[in-house]
C-alpha cells in the first residue's frame, strides 16, 4: 500500500468532485473505458474521487456527454511541484546550493573532544592528535579511525588503550592510561588488636611479639611492635645501639565473640485497610506549593499515604510545575497476642540475622547460644557467636 501511494505521488493524480444527475452515468462510462480512480465517495447528487493525469484527460468528454460538472478540488504529485517551481528557479537554485553547503560542511571535524583522562592533559592529547596530522577543519575521509587508534598508544607509554568515534562534526577520542603502580607504605607501624578477645596464635614476620597465646587482649592493645633490636655482639648493654624501628607484619588468631540483641515481642500490631480513603491535591513549584483541594494534613488517625508526583514535558523541556497528589488510605490497628514460643523463635531468627549482617565472612561460626533475661521495659535475648579470626591491625608508630 505504502509503495502504491508513493507511485500515484511521483506520477501525479487529482481530486474532483461530480455534480449532475448523470454522475452515475460518467462513472459507469469510466469504468467501461479502463479509467482508473480510487477513493470514491459518493452522496445524492454529488461524487469526490481521485484518478491520475491520463484519466483525467480522457474523462472529460464523458463528463460533457452526460452533462455534469466537473470541479478539481486538489492537484496532487511531482508533476504540479515541477510546474511550480518552474516559475521560481530562484528558490530551487537556493535549495540547491544550501543542501550543498550543508552537506560540504558537514563533511569536515569541526571539534575534537578528549575524556577519559585523568593522569593525562587534554592538550597533551590533542598536540599528539596533531601530530598525525588531525586537526580541526579536516576532512573526514582523510581520517583512518583504526590507525590512528593504533598509533596514539605507540607514541605515548603512558595511553593503555585509545578509541575514536565521529558523532557528526565532533570527533570523541576516549583514552584508557595505564594503572600506576601503587607505591608501597613502608613507615613505622605496630601491630594492635581491632577487637577484644581470647589469643591463641601468634606469628611473627617482622618486629617484637608483644603477646603470647593465652593472654586476653582488648580492642587497641599491643600486639607486634614494630622494633627490631640491632645486635651487633657487642656484651656490654649500655653500648647495645638502639632498637630500629619498622613495619610490623605477623598474624595474631584469637577467639572472639559478637553478640546481638532482640526484644521478646508478646504482642504484634497489625494493620488492615477499612476502604475510606481521602486525597489532596498541591502545585508545586520550585519555590513551594498550594494546595488546590483535599484535607491540608492526614485526616485519620492511622493511615497510608501514597504520593503521586505529574510532571508536564516534552523532549528535553520541563515545565517549572508539577502537580502532587496525596491519597490516605484509613488503617485499622489491631492488638494481637503472640505465644511465647512463636516470640522467642522470631527475636531469635532476627538476632541471628544481625550476626550474619556484622561478621566479616559470614562464616566459620564455631559456637552459637541463646541468653533470655528480663530488664524493666520487658523481655529480650541474647545471641553470642564465639568464632576464631585474625586480629591484628596496623597502627602508625607516628603519624
Amino acid at each position: 500500500m505504502f509503495i502504491i501511494k508513493w507511485w500515484r505521488f511521483l506520477r501525479g493524480f487529482v481530486v474532483i468532485s461530480l455534480e449532475g444527475r448523470g454522475v452515475e452515468r460518467v462513472l459507469n462510462l469510466a469504468v467501461s473505458r479502463g479509467l482508473g480512480f480510487w477513493d470514491l465517495r459518493k452522496q445524492k447528487d454529488e461524487a469526490r474521487l481521485c484518478l491520475g493525469i491520463d484519466s483525467f484527460r480522457a474523462l472529460r468528454p464523458l463528463v460533457r456527454q452526460a452533462r455534469c460538472r466537473l470541479r478539481i478540488r486538489q492537484k496532487v504529485g511531482l508533476p504540479f511541484i515541477k510546474y511550480r517551481l518552474r516559475r521560481r528557479w530562484g528558490l530551487v537554485a537556493g535549495a540547491v546550493i544550501f543542501v550543498a553547503v550543508l552537506y560540504l560542511s558537514t563533511s569536515f571535524v569541526w571539534q575534537i573532544r578528549v575524556i577519559g583522562t585523568n593522569r593525562l592533559e587534554k592538550e597533551e592529547i590533542l598536540a599528539l592528535v596533531e601530530q598525525c596530522g588531525v586537526r580541526p577543519g579536516i576532512w573526514k575521509r582523510e581520517i583512518d579511525l583504526t590507525a590512528l587508534a593504533e598509533e596514539l598508544p605507540r607514541r605515548n607509554s603512558d595511553i593503555a588503550w585509545a578509541a575514536l568515534r565521529l558523532r557528526g562534526v565532533l570527533l570523541e577520542i576516549e583514552i584508557v592510561e595505564h594503572l600506576s603502580e601503587p607505591v608501597p607504605d613502608n613507615r613505622p607501624a605496630d601491630l594492635v588488636a581491632s577487637r577484644d578477645g581470647l589469643i591463641e596464635r601468634v606469628v611473627v614476620i617482622e618486629g617484637r611479639a608483644a603477646v603470647e597465646a593465652g593472654d586476653t587482649v582488648s580492642r587497641g592493645d599491643l600486639l607486634i611492635e614494630g622494633v627490631v633490636s640491632l645486635d651487633q655482639g657487642t656484651p656490654d648493654p649500655e653500648e647495645q645501639p638502639p632498637p630500629g624501628e619498622v613495619r610490623a607484619r605477623g598474624k595474631v588468631e584469637a577467639r572472639v565473640w559478637y553478640e546481638a540483641r532482640e526484644p521478646l515481642e508478646l504482642t504484634r500490631i497489625s494493620q488492615k485497610p477499612t476502604g475510606r480513603s481521602g486525597s489532596a491535591c498541591y502545585l508545586c513549584w520550585d519555590s513551594g506549593r498550594r494546595r488546590l483541594w483535599g484535607p491540608a494534613k492526614n485526616p485519620y488517625r492511622s493511615a497510608e499515604e501514597k504520593s503521586r508526583i505529574l510532571k508536564w514535558g516534552w523532549r528535553n523541556l520541563n515545565f517549572p510545575v508539577e502537580l502532587e497528589t496525596r491519597t490516605y488510605y484509613e488503617l485499622q490497628v489491631e492488638l494481637k497476642k503472640v505465644p511465647y514460643s512463636e516470640a522467642l523463635r522470631q527475636s531469635r531468627e532476627k538476632a541471628v540475622r544481625k550476626l550474619q549482617e556484622e561478621i566479616p565472612g559470614k562464616d566459620g561460626w564455631e559456637q552459637l547460644y541463646f541468653e533470655e533475661y528480663r530488664e524493666k521495659e520487658g523481655g529480650w535475648v541474647r545471641a553470642v557467636v564465639e568464632k576464631k579470626e585474625e586480629i591484628g591491625m596496623l597502627k602508625l608508630r607516628r603519624p
